[in-house]
Parts: structure tokens; C-alpha cells; sequence
């Protein structure tokens, strides 16, 4: 597994953006989901380990909630957030 790569990918995906009082009021996305659905296609069906590295640094709560949740106008991207959470 290419542990560099994929921790600049889920690095990369974006940031919740808060306002002043450090509520959620959106997310800005990057082209990185794509990259990081690619890993998770080519992950070890038995062992999983890029699965298993995603969920801990906490890539699902930390950007897939909030892209499911703030992306609604690109529901090709929330499609592949929530392939990706399976």
C-alpha cells in the first residue's frame, strides 16, 4: 500500500468551511475523491488496509460527512462518498 500517497490524498480532499461563531456552513472540495475511490477499488478484499488507514485518521467523519452533506449540487461526488464509506 502506498501509505505517502494516500495520506496526501485524504489530506487533500477539502476543508469544512465555518463561520465566525465555528459553525458548519459548507465544504470546499478537491478532485482528490476520485483518487481516493481508486484506492479503495484496489484494496486487498481480505486484509483491507486502505480501508482500514482511511478510518483511522477519520477521513469519513472529517470529509465524507460534510461532502455528502454540503455537496448536494455534484451528486456524482456524493454518489462516490458514499460508495466509498461501504
Amino acid at each position: 500500500m502506498d501509505t505517502e500517497g494516500l495520506s496526501v490524498i485524504c489530506a487533500g480532499l477539502g476543508y469544512v468551511d465555518e463561520d465566525d461563531s465555528g459553525n458548519r456552513i459548507g465544504y470546499a472540495k478537491t478532485d482528490y475523491c476520485l483518487d481516493l475511490l481508486r484506492f479503495l477499488r484496489r484494496d486487498d478484499p481480505l486484509s483491507r488496509p486502505v480501508f482500514k488507514q482511511v478510518c483511522n485518521w477519520n477521513t469519513v467523519s472529517k470529509d465524507l460527512i460534510p461532502i455528502i452533506e454540503y455537496c448536494q449540487d455534484d451528486p456524482n461526488l456524493v454518489l462516490n462518498a458514499v460508495k466509498m464509506k461501504h
